[in-house]
């Protein structure tokens, strides 16, 4: 209802500091009360039953706000593991990309050394196509 003002300055030759103090009330200060009391005696405990009220309102409401507050901190929680467990699965991808590639290569290469030159330069340069367009489109799927 009322709000109190209070103000504080001093200075020290240079420097000047200012400061305020805003308090903000449910209730009017005792003396408006006092003059409430005179013109309506009822008048008090309906300003303290409407300041109780209000209260309860403000408490409430903060409540609700803790727990908006909660939830959403829960959501980022599950966000959060959501990307690690994404970010887990697409490590563990890139891996075996990388193996099935040099596995491809390795196999490649013996059937070079084996004397089948041709077949192993055909299936080391299918493989090592297909592993590089895997990397890319993985790429372009990752900025999208």
């Amino acid at each position: 209802m009322s709000k109190q003002l209070q103000g504080e300055a001093r200075t020290d030759g240079k420097k000047t500091a200012v400061g305020f103090m805003m308090q903000e009330s449910l209730l009017p200060v005792p003396e408006e009360l006092a003059k409430f009391k005179e013109i309506e005696p009822a008048i008090v405990n309906w300003l303290m039953q409407y300041a109780d009220r209000e209260q309860d309102t403000r408490i409430k409401n903060q409540e609700a706000n803790i727990k908006m507050q909660t939830a959403m901190i829960d959501f980022d929680l599950e966000r959060l593991n959501l990307a690690r467990s994404e970010h887990h699965t697409v490590k563990t991808s890139l891996w075996l990309a990388f193996f099935i590639a040099v596995l491809f290569i390795a196999l490649a290469a013996i059937l070079i050394f084996c004397g089948q030159e041709i077949a192993g330069t055909i299936f080391g340069g299918v493989a090592l196509v297909f592993c590089v367009q895997a990397f890319l489109k993985f790429g372009r799927n990752q900025k999208q």
